[in-house]
C-alpha cells in the first residue's frame, strides 16, 4: 500500500473519514519531514521487532515464544501504518482470539495514536465479532436474515435435546451434549446434513444423524 485513495474499498465504511493521526503518531510525522529521529513509537523495540514493525510491502510472519512481544509489534506496526499514511484506519484489519487481547490492542495502540482515532477502527476485534459483523452486512449471501441469533453452547444443547426427544429418541442414551460436538466438528469441516460421511450419521441415533443435523439447521 501507499498513500491515500478514496477508491480503496476493503472493509470500506459508507459514511467513513480519514482520521488524522494525533499524539505520539503526529510528532513521528512531524519527524519524519523534519529530520531522520526515530519517531517516539519506535523506541524500545529490538532490531528485529522494529524490522516487523516498519516491514510495510508484503506480508511479515513473526515467531516467537510466550512474553517476547508479539503483540508490542503488532500493535505499533498498526500505529506506523497509520502515522506513515498508508492506510485509513477503517482499512486495517486486526484479528484476535479473546475479547481480552482486543481490547488490550485497542488500549495500546490509543496510546500510541490517540484514543479517538481507535474509534474508527472496526475491524479490529476478535474473529468472532467481526465475522459476526461481515454476516450481518452480507447476510443474504448466506441465506440469513441480518437480525439472525447466535446460540450459545447452553443454547445448542436445549435446542438440540428438544429436537431429540421431538424424534421419540431416548435423551438419555442419546445426550444431546455429544450430537452438538458431532455437529461443531461437521460444521467446522463445512459440511452440512448433505454432506457428512454415510458413517458419520449412522454413528448416532440409530442413523437419523443425517435428519437430527438437518432439523437442526431450518
Amino acid at each position: 500500500m501507499s498513500g491515500f485513495s478514496e477508491d480503496m474499498p476493503f472493509f470500506d465504511e459508507p459514511n467513513a473519514r480519514p482520521v488524522a493521526p494525533s499524539g505520539l503518531a503526529a510528532r513521528a510525522m512531524a519527524a519524519r519531514s523534519g529530520h531522520n529521529n526515530a519517531p517516539d513509537y519506535l523506541n524500545g523495540l529490538n532490531p528485529e521487532q522494529r524490522l516487523a514493525v516498519e516491514t510495510t510491502e508484503g506480508p511479515v510472519l513473526v515467531l516467537a515464544g510466550a512474553g517476547t512481544g508479539k503483540t508490542r509489534v503488532l500493535t505499533t506496526r498498526i500505529a506506523h501504518i497509520l502515522a506513515t499514511r498508508r492506510a485509513y484506519p477503517r482499512e486495517i484489519l486486526a484479528v484476535t482470539f479473546t475479547n481480552k487481547a482486543a481490547r488490550e490492542m485497542k488500549q495500546r495502540i490509543g496510546l500510541l495514536i490517540g484514543e479517538g482515532n481507535v474509534e474508527g477502527m472496526p475491524w479490529l476485534g476478535t474473529f468472532h465479532s467481526i465475522g459476526v459483523k461481515l454476516l450481518r452486512r452480507h447476510a443474504e449471501l448466506a441465506g440469513l436474515k441480518s437480525d439472525f441469533t447466535i446460540l450459545d453452547t447452553d443454547d445448542v444443547v436445549r435446542l438440540i435435546k428438544q429436537i431429540i426427544q421431538a424424534e421419540g429418541l431416548d435423551d438419555k442414551r442419546w445426550p444431546a451434549k455429544q450430537f452438538a460436538q458431532m455437529i461443531d466438528s461437521w460444521k467446522n469441516k463445512g459440511l452440512g446434513p448433505a454432506d457428512i460421511p454415510e458413517g458419520d450419521a449412522r454413528a448416532f441415533a440409530n442413523g437419523k444423524g443425517r435428519e437430527l443435523y438437518k432439523a437442526y439447521q431450518e
